[in-house]
């Protein structure tokens, strides 16, 4: 129990930094608050339905539908680490 609360814990730690992060950069956007709002319920929806269905993913595609998953968000994280890597 607490090594699950101690990730959610450093996650969750992330996540704020990331949103700090977020929001320091882009001061003067107009309606900014608005879209990182739009960004912050959007992971959080998205994590939600993933843990919905984690029992229904994970039996997809002859039972490696997780590690389909896993790869794939793995993939869309290494190309996003690229265009910013690029953009920087």
């Amino acid at each position: 129990m607490l090594g699950g609360a101690i990730i959610v814990f450093r996650e969750v730690l992330e996540a704020a930094l990331i949103v700090g992060i977020v929001l320091a950069a882009s001061t003067g956007a107009p309606r900014r608050g608005f879209w990182v709002s739009c960004g912050l319920a959007t992971g959080i929806v998205g994590a939600g339905l993933v843990a919905l269905f984690a029992s229904e993913i994970a039996a997809a595609a002859s039972g490696i539908g997780q590690e389909l998953l896993n790869a794939s968000i793995l993939l869309l994280a290494v190309g996003m680490l690229g265009w910013h890597n690029i953009w920087m």
